[in-house]
């Protein structure tokens, strides 16, 4: 691993991320931890990089190079055999571990001894606090969630707002309702959308053993079992296409102790067509499902940036998400819509797709490919440094291949630019319902 430059600015990364389960939020703090090492290690870029975490933290998988990686204890934990995981790491022993380093949080969670520290904000602002808060799904389906989750995070939150130095979105759409909780934020809030595929990441055989896995055409359901992600609807929908159809439906996910537990039945004439998997954590293994669904139903009530519908058009496999603002965001014109509060309307948006598959699955191929963890990682490090150095660093790689101006730039993007998206409608078959601008309303006034 090479050493850090002395003169570098350093940034602290946050590891609690890495004794989780694997769902979303830990997933893009891998991805991201990646990203950020590789643009150190590969492109030169001058910034020093530490993550601070707990002494059983498994980080091989992530290939750091550039990393310097610190496993922090309290003494008080050596002495007396206690031992300090989970928040009470994270507010009793990071703290004293940054230093004069710039904190990076990529989990919605941050310390509160470094948020209120004694100078204040002023000095947090010197030494810095920068944190990640993917979305308010607990403010905006708090029956989704279980009571210790929601408290935890509602008396978070305000502090956040408050004291960060700089805030951390994944969509416009978590930016204004983060805004209009805290208008005076609103200039410390940045938007940094999520990658997609992880990079060099092979797509392999499905997880499941070839005589116990659906025969490929089936409809693929990936994320947590959840209200909030619709799974109520996804079960109805499955069973609709299965007793009509006898189409297949896989379910890839599970429960975790932040989610409210969810009763579902699958009925017994089709329960050997609607089959739950569990998660699947290893990204080689979830690509082969994608490879051989016939579509994505991905019919969220809420989402900010989700990583599905992105990970399912790489692999060529076409998506039917719900009309809802940050969908819209993210998947433009490349996905089907549909009314998650109508199972009539996802089953026949499914319908439609897997009648005819493949110009949608081309143009999510093309679609899939603009969503980067690089173009994220540097979107983190905009926020956290500053546009000038990012802007200097992105300048002199162009020069340095022969493309000044960022002509033909697959993934590089210009510091401070916006990623535009295509206009899309409600839905690309006009099939949804007045009900989705008023689950947008409410979703407004919830916020």
């Amino acid at each position: 691993m090479s050493q850090p430059h002395p003169s570098h600015p350093e940034i602290v990364i946050n590891g609690r991320f890495l004794m989780q389960p694997v769902t979303g939020v830990q997933r893009v703090a891998r991805e991201l931890t990646r990203a950020l090492d590789r643009l150190v290690a590969e492109e030169g870029l001058p910034v020093a990089l530490r993550i601070v975490c707990e002494p059983e933290a498994q980080l091989d998988d992530l290939g750091l190079r550039a990393t310097t990686v610190e496993r922090a204890t309290s003494r008080w934990s050596r002495w007396l055999g206690w031992h300090l995981g989970g928040h009470a790491w994270e507010q009793l022993v990071l703290p004293g571990r940054v230093r004069s380093g710039h904190l990076l949080c990529l989990g919605n969670t941050a310390p509160f001894a470094t948020l209120h520290r004694r100078e204040g904000r002023q000095q947090g602002q010197r030494q810095g606090l920068t944190v990640m808060i993917h979305d308010l799904s607990y403010r905006q389906f708090p029956g989704a969630y279980r009571l210790h989750y929601r408290l935890g995070h509602r008396f978070m939150l305000p502090s956040l707002l408050r004291r960060a130095a700089k805030i951390l979105t994944v969509s416009e759409r978590e930016k204004a309702m983060l805004a209009a909780l805290r208008p005076e934020a609103r200039g410390r809030i940045h938007v940094a959308q999520n990658g997609g595929w992880s990079t060099g990441a092979p797509l392999a055989e499905p997880a499941l053993p070839r005589d116990g896995a659906p025969a490929p055409g089936y409809m693929l359901f990936v994320g947590s079992l959840s209200r909030r992600k619709n799974i109520h609807g996804v079960l109805a929908a499955a069973v609709r296409l299965a007793r009509e159809d006898g189409l297949r439906t896989l379910i890839v996910g599970g429960g975790s102790d932040i989610l409210s537990p969810i009763a579902g039945e699958i009925p017994a004439d089709v329960a050997h067509l609607v089959r739950f998997t569990g998660p699947v954590t290893e990204l080689e293994a979830l690509g082969g499902l994608y490879r051989d669904a016939g579509c994505l139903l991905f019919p969220s009530f809420y989402e900010a940036s989700p990583l599905p519908p992105i990970e399912a058009m790489h692999s060529g496999c076409p998506v039917v998400v719900s009309a809802i603002p940050a969908m819209t965001e993210r998947c433009g014109t490349a996905a089907v819509y549909c009314d998650p509060h109508d199972v009539d309307d996802m089953v026949g948006a499914v319908r439609r797709v897997l009648a005819d598959p493949a110009p949608l699955a081309a143009k999510g191929r093309l679609h899939a490919a603009h969503w980067t963890w690089r173009d994220q990682a540097m979107r983190v490090l905009e926020a956290v440094l500053g546009d000038a150095a990012v802007w200097a660093h992105e300048n002199a790689r162009r020069i340095a291949a022969g493309n000044p101006a960022g002509e033909g730039a697959g993934s590089g993007f210009l510091p401070g630019e916006t990623v535009q998206q295509a206009p899309c409608p409600r839905s690309t078959e006009g099939t949804v319902s007045s009900r989705i601008a008023m689950l947008s309303n409410s979703e407004r006034e919830r916020a």
